[in-house]
């Protein structure tokens, strides 16, 4: 079984809480967790989710090209 290196005292998020974040339901953070799509931390019954883990979820999702507002 893999080891997982967090934090001692590390703040974790609940789902409710990364459901915010992402702006999506608490049953699909949920079914992305379980999917393995989104990273989790289970203990027991309870889901965690890293703050980091959920920032690159946003990133590997991101489309398209940003541009600066000055680009012609």
């Amino acid at each position: 079984m893999a080891r997982l290196a967090i934090e001692v005292g590390k703040d974790l998020l609940n789902a409710a809480e990364t459901a915010r974040k992402l702006r999506l339901s608490v049953p699909h953070v949920y079914t992305l967790a379980a999917a393995g799509t989104l990273p989790s931390i289970k203990f027991m019954k309870a889901v965690r989710f890293d703050p980091k883990d959920v920032d690159a979820f946003i990133e590997a999702h991101r489309r398209g090209v940003a541009r600066p507002k000055n680009a012609a």
